[in-house]
């Protein structure tokens, strides 16, 4: 049995967030509860769950940060307290008069289903705003990260079969060399990358590598590559070494 009269109850307008999650964790506990002992609230609820639903499906799926999805929500959020100040009928359209008789059920489930059209409205307004807004924020987003780049590397060990390949993917000012189908090193040997500037010694890093038994590894580049011309990839003794010991197996210009 409900505890609140049939079109009187003050937590409708909350209803459309509760729908889109907008709701604090404060305030979803008390509302669920509610909605056990509420049949307005819950057959409210009912009627705009399936237009929700709907909403879902008139605009691409994209990621986006959490940051814009919070700032989204905390709208919908004090949209849905304004509304609460407001009072119940604050979204209602105005009675049109009527003569003092009673009206067939069928007339009052279309009145009420016409009551009910501001609340959908509002539903599809603030869901298709937050799609909307979701879908922008990934665009600007993706448009500022940088392209990646793939450079093939040359390789320089004689014997490898031909299918070997080196690949060095530059983002931005970062890298990462891949290997495929490449031989591991030799034994008491382990892979070190090497960095080059224009007219100067090859750098050592601490980027040291093998690769798997299916011939496939994956090493980040350390460091900045502002400033470096070339990566090169030489076979050392286990633990690097300070200076070059055998000539590159591997080189990657970062100007191709």
């Amino acid at each position: 049995m409900s505890l609140v009269g049939p079109n009187d109850c003050e937590k409708r307008d909350t209803a459309s967030a509760y729908l889109l999650r907008a709701l604090p964790e404060s305030e979803l506990y008390a509302f669920e509860v509610h909605l056990a002992v509420c049949d307005v609230c819950r057959q409210d609820v009912d009627e705009l769950a399936s237009a929700v639903d709907v909403l879902g499906t008139l605009v691409p799926q994209v990621a986006a940060p959490p940051a814009l999805g919070e700032r989204i929500k905390s709208i919908v959020r004090a949209e849905a307290e304004l509304l609460h100040a407001a009072g119940p009928q604050a979204d209602q359209p105005l009675p049109a008069p009527r003569p003092p008789v009673r009206e067939p059920r069928w007339r009052a489930r279309e009145s009420r289903w016409l009551s009910l059209r501001p609340r959908i409205a509002m539903a599809a307004g603030v869901a298709f705003a937050l799609l909307f807004g979701l879908a922008i924020g990934a665009s600007l987003l993706g448009s500022a990260t940088p392209a990646t780049r793939a450079i093939n590397a040359e390789i320089l060990q004689p014997g490898v079969a031909q299918d070997a390949r080196a690949t060095l993917h530059i983002t931005g000012e970062s890298g990462t060399l891949s290997l495929a189908n490449f031989p591991s090193p030799p034994t008491g040997r382990v892979y070190e990358v090497w960095l080059e500037g224009a007219g100067l010694h090859p750098r050592p890093t601490d980027a040291l590598f093998s690769v798997n038994s299916r011939g496939s590894g994956t090493v980040a580049v350390p460091g900045s590559l502002r400033g470096v011309r070339e990566i090169l990839v030489t076979a050392e003794p286990l633990g690097g070494s300070p200076v070059p010991t055998r000539s590159p197996i591997i080189s990657a210009s970062t100007e191709t």
